[in-house]
């Protein structure tokens, strides 16, 4: 990797005001990147994927076959095909969360209730989600 310019990383953050905390465990990330040896490519594909999964957000693509959309209130109907969103939680949350996908089981004063379909553990039986946080299968 090419070479870390700290005076230049240091007033940047000056300028945009970058609280301290924030500050030291940017610069911790910086010294851990200056060690990694990486082709052009690799570079953007790291800076792509490193946020999504350090926010533990998924980033398992959909097969070119499925056409998913954002679920809306009213629009979730009882049998329906659904995932939570990549990004729905943040954490450990997240891990669990994220990219599951499964069936509709009830809607229940605004609230989807979901079962899992993906065979993936922990299997989610019941679990309540807001529309919001979940995309519909329609194709």
């Amino acid at each position: 990797m090419p070479e870390v310019n700290y005076d230049w990383v240091r007033q940047q953050m000056q300028g945009a005001r970058v609280k301290v905390g924030v500050g030291n465990a940017i610069l911790k990330l910086l010294k851990t990147w200056e060690t990694l040896d990486l082709s052009g490519p690799q570079v953007k594909e790291v800076i792509a994927l490193f946020p999504q999964l350090a926010l533990t957000h998924s980033i398992i693509p959909e097969p070119p076959t499925e056409k998913w959309i954002d679920a809306q209130p009213g629009s979730i109907t009882v049998g329906d095909e659904v995932r939570v969103k990549a990004d729905a939680y943040d954490g450990n949350t997240g891990v669990i969360h994220n990219g599951r996908r499964g069936r509709v089981v009830a809607v229940r004063y605004g609230d989807i209730v979901f079962k899992s379909t993906d065979d993936k553990e922990p299997i989610l039986d019941g679990a309540h989600y807001a529309p919001y946080q979940l995309q519909k299968r329609i194709q």
